[in-house]
């Protein structure tokens, strides 16, 4: 049977809620490396507070979405968690997934660990469930990253943040969505991104943690190859969808770091001089919020597009699970709906 054709009803980015983060500016970490915002564009980011999981960031992205739409898990089919920080969590990603559901009667639960292509193939996946009744897939990105993130390292630490977003596809949505695709295990010969259990890092609050948790890390060399080639993937990800660049109003790409969106601007006015897609960047004051950033860079945006408008959400980073010498990418398309 041919799924349904589908539809965001909108996005909401629920880091904002004081009980759960907090704003850090680059002077308060832990060590205010030099030049950050001159090197990623970052000036600020949201840090979950003490004993705040993923758990607390589902709960609250469930209880706002219900809000905004006036409806209850009796008008949902299914909900889909996308995280990579699951390995701090005291339950399995699935576990937590299926109780976020079963707590409000919804039947279908999904998780995934997809990093930072975890929008696309969340999108992907929601619209893969049983929805016989037409009702809505909620669909929540949350991520804890400072957890994962020894911010000793420079090249790793200025550029991570925490998050939270949540949107819902309806059959017949606001928001037509025309494509939701990712694909994992592509191959990353330079082990650019690297996760492993380390001993000694130092935590956000400037902690000295004794005991081997779980950190993601990114050489020197790393992100230098990552800034040659993810720009010119996350543009030739949109260029190859049907008409290509000159289809699209917008770009709202993986917030993955600021000198990324510039590098793509040039690229995108090398390939399109005459029609020139807007490019969103919100990673000023969110920072890379891995499967929360593009859900939401929308949140902040999508009020500014006008009906009709063509969208091209791509993404790419991080393997599946953080599988190292992996990759990940998706793209999602939608276009604007009628106010």
């Amino acid at each position: 049977m041919d799924k349904p054709n589908y539809g965001f009803t909108g996005f909401l980015d629920c880091s904002d809620d004081p009980e759960l983060f907090r704003t850090m500016e680059n002077s308060e970490l832990p060590i205010p490396f030099a030049l950050i915002q001159e090197r990623t564009q970052i000036e600020r980011r949201q840090i979950v507070r003490p004993g705040v999981n993923i758990t607390a960031l589902a709960r609250s992205a469930m209880r706002q979405i219900f809000e905004k739409l006036n409806i209850t898990g009796r008008d949902c089919a299914g909900v889909v968690l996308s995280s990579c920080s699951a390995g701090n969590e005291s339950d399995s990603l699935s576990k937590l997934a299926a109780r976020t559901g079963a707590t409000h009667g919804i039947p279908f639960s999904r998780s995934l660990n997809y990093a930072c292509s975890g929008f696309p193939a969340a999108v992907q996946t929601a619209q893969e469930m049983d929805n016989p009744l037409g009702r809505h897939i909620i669909i929540i990105t949350a991520e804890t990253m400072s957890r994962i993130v020894d911010w000793s390292e420079e090249n790793t630490a200025v550029v991570f943040g925490d998050g939270v977003a949540v949107t819902s596809i309806i059959p017949g949505g606001k928001h037509e969505i025309y494509e939701a695709s990712a694909k994992g295990n592509i191959d990353d010969p330079n082990n650019c991104l690297q996760f492993g259990l380390k001993e000694g890092t130092l935590t956000v609050d400037g902690d000295s943690d004794p005991s081997a948790r779980l950190t993601i890390s990114m050489s020197m060399r790393g992100g230098r190859y990552l800034y040659k080639k993810v720009p010119t993937a996350l543009v030739d990800i949109v260029d190859d969808y049907a008409n290509g660049l000159e289809a699209f109003a917008h770009i709202v790409p993986h917030q993955a770091n600021g000198k990324f969106i510039e590098k793509m601007r040039e690229i995108i006015a090398e390939r399109q001089p005459s029609s020139v897609p807007h490019l969103v960047g919100t990673i000023q004051t969110h920072a890379n919020t891995a499967s929360a950033s593009i859900p939401k860079a929308l949140a902040a945006s999508i009020d500014s597009f006008s009906p009709g408008d063509l969208i091209g959400c791509p993404a790419k980073g991080a393997g599946i699970n953080f599988e190292e010498g992996t990759l990940t990418e998706g793209l999602v398309v939608f276009r604007v709906g009628a106010n």
